[in-house]
């Protein structure tokens, strides 16, 4: 599949931005969990290697 095959949208169509996209693309960085302390575990994260779910993030160091 490739966006040509998706349906059109109307000229007035509020813009859609899929959620972690930003961050896939390295336009904001990713989120790091408060209670994440292991430098390697940290750098994983960074890296895009490791995604921690919503519900598990908590408060967290951008």
């Amino acid at each position: 599949m490739s966006l040509l095959d998706l349906p059109p949208m109307p000229t007035d169509a509020d813009p859609v931005i899929v959620p972690g996209l930003p961050t896939g693309l390295g336009i904001t960085p990713r989120r790091i969990p408060r209670w994440a302390t292991d430098a390697n575990f940290i750098e994983s994260i960074l890296a895009g290697h490791i995604q921690i779910p919503d519900d598990l993030m908590g408060d967290s160091n951008a």
